[in-house]
């Protein structure tokens, strides 16, 4: 059965560090979004936190049409990036500016987590959207017990 709940995006933002931390724990991939810089042809692509995010990644995805989710848009010169989550990619997570807020800093964007290779817990930082697919019980425990405001849809 298919369950899905919206997430109070509000509640993310105030909580980013923790839901970062709980998200990277229980999921096996994230993805983010990112502006790439110039020259636009080189692979390992460059963009802001380069440094810190493609250790981890495990695919750089161009073309919009290949991204595991359909509902995002697409800037120009914006690709996605799908990394492992491990202990030091939550490390260098944590460190960013709030990863929720949408910023002009070129900040990572559109953070969504993977379990089984399926997406379960997914936002669009522009439209301040978040929702999670088939949460478990730990999940929704969690999302209680730091008062983080959910319903179903």
């Amino acid at each position: 059965m298919f369950h899905k709940i919206n997430i109070n995006y509000n509640d993310i933002i105030q909580n980013e560090q923790i839901l970062i931390e709980f998200l990277s724990k229980f999921s096996d991939n994230f993805s983010i979004t990112v502006l790439i810089q110039k020259p636009y042809s080189q692979n390992p692509p460059i963009y802001k936190y380069c440094n810190q995010i493609t250790p981890y990644a495990t695919q750089f995805i161009f073309e919009k049409k290949d991204w595991p989710v359909d509902f995002l848009g697409q800037l120009r010169h914006q690709i996605m990036i799908i990394c492992r989550c491990c202990k030091e990619s939550r490390k260098e997570l944590l460190k960013m500016p709030n990863l929720f807020i949408t910023s002009d800093d070129d900040v990572p964007e559109d953070i969504c987590f993977y379990r089984n290779d399926k997406l379960w817990f997914a936002t669009v930082t522009h439209e301040k959207l978040s929702f999670m697919q088939n949460p478990t019980k730990q999940d929704l425990a969690f999302l209680k017990e730091h008062k983080i405001a959910f319903n179903n849809i």
